[in-house]
């Protein structure tokens, strides 16, 4: 290969090659600086004098054809008559005294981000401490940059719709509360806590929080939650999440078919609770052979089938009601086929539904979910998982906001 080709490869158009060398699977590479003198980097006075050369500098250059790639830079001693300073020849491209080239140093964080600093030194043949101090300090800068993006985004978004849920440091223990913008499908904050005071100690030190105007916060029925939305929030509409305000009727109907298990001949009650999955299934989703299963399920209870049914109105109701007006109306029709279910899972359920109604109608207003928050809750399970522990809370908050916002990462050199 020619050396300007070389050049092009690595894009290090102010240096010439010397030589190449393969060593096994590294590439050293001998250059010089093509020009011939260097401004004063005291006085900027182009009154420089070359001294020679001390020593050359091996530095880790971006990978090629499978192999690890050296640049070997001489140390060109350099002293400037105007202000008779001495210095050595400074390269754009690797910072002094540095062991690897700018845009190899680049490249670590897109390998850190979804993997661990271990596996990254590995795949890069870099010591992990190394690893470890580049990505630390790419991610302080661009966690900042990306939040501060996304919160910009959001502020001038029109019609912006909020999502608001918790998710487990330590399952049982410690929460965190993650505000989303489900309109732009960005993660806007990482909020300590999941309580009302929490909530509002950590919003009353957040301007540009406070200054969001959504037209819509879409949660779960956790009280604290709603109550909080309502006070920062007055105007807003609140909407239930479809996916936890249905896992309440999939509860109570697994509690009657547990309940019918219970009178059931030994070869039935094996039936039941083999396929109990295929109860909670939509039906429309079910598999031929699922369907016949499904027959011979319902066969077994009476009120195991009013409870089907009961649950697949409830899914055509959201699926099909056609303004809020007439939400409203099949809603509370919907509630008194439940009263005719005379199980005291499904009374409790439908006091739930009935305590919390204008927030589940309101789903038919603007029918947004929290299906994007949900998948980003199981990113950062994912995370912890990988990392097991991270002690400082800020290098944490600024993982979890990278990873769920990757498509706004910038990685240059």
């Amino acid at each position: 290969m020619h050396s300007h080709s070389i050049k092009d490869l690595w894009d290090l158009p102010q240096l010439k090659v010397i030589a190449t060398q393969k060593i096994d699977q590294q590439i050293f590479i001998d250059v010089m600086p093509i020009e011939l003198k260097q401004s004063c980097l005291i006085c900027k006075s182009d009154q420089t004098i070359r001294r020679g050369i001390s020593y050359r500098r091996t530095v880790r250059h971006l990978d090629a054809f499978g192999c690890q790639v050296y640049l070997k830079l001489p140390a060109i001693r350099l002293s400037c008559k105007a202000c008779t300073a001495s210095f050595v020849w400074h390269y754009a491209f690797v910072a002094p005294k540095k062991r690897y080239t700018k845009a190899f140093e680049a490249t670590l964080p897109k390998q850190a981000i979804g993997a661990t600093i271990t596996h990254t030194a590995r795949v890069t043949g870099t010591p992990a401490t190394t690893v470890a101090r580049i990505v630390k300090t790419w991610k302080k800068k661009e966690a900042s940059r990306v939040q501060q993006a996304c919160q910009h985004k959001a502020y001038y978004c029109q019609n912006l719709v909020l999502g608001l849920d918790d998710f487990a440091i330590r399952k049982g223990h410690t929460y965190n509360t993650g505000l989303h913008d489900l309109r732009n499908g960005t993660f806007l904050d990482i909020i300590p806590g999941r309580t009302i005071l929490e909530l509002e100690a950590y919003f009353s030190e957040q301007v540009t929080l406070c200054a969001l105007k959504p037209i819509a916060i879409v949660m779960d029925l956790a009280k604290a939650y709603h109550t909080f939305a309502k006070k920062i929030f007055p105007a807003t509409i609140r909407i239930a999440d479809r996916y936890h305000v249905n896992r309440y009727v999939t509860e109570a109907i697994q509690a009657v078919r547990k309940s019918v298990q219970k009178r059931l001949n030994p070869f039935a009650k094996k039936d039941l609770k083999q396929h109990f999955r295929i109860l909670g299934k939509r039906n429309d989703q079910l598999s031929i052979e699922e369907r016949r299963i499904l027959k011979r399920l319902l066969q077994y209870d009476t009120v195991l089938r009013q409870v089907y049914d009961w649950k697949e109105a409830f899914i055509d109701w959201y699926d099909c009601s056609p303004s809020y007006k007439q939400a409203k109306k099949g809603f509370q029709h919907w509630l008194s086929q439940g009263q005719e279910i005379l199980h005291p899972k499904v009374q409790d359920c439908l006091q739930t539904m009935h305590n919390w109604q204008d927030e589940i109608c309101n789903y038919h207003q603007l029918r947004f979910t929290n299906a994007a928050v949900e998948g980003k809750n199981n990113l950062i399970k994912a995370l912890q998982r990988r990392h097991f522990f991270t002690r400082n809370p800020q290098h944490y908050k600024e993982t979890i906001l990278l990873e769920c916002n990757a498509e706004w990462i910038e990685y240059g050199s």
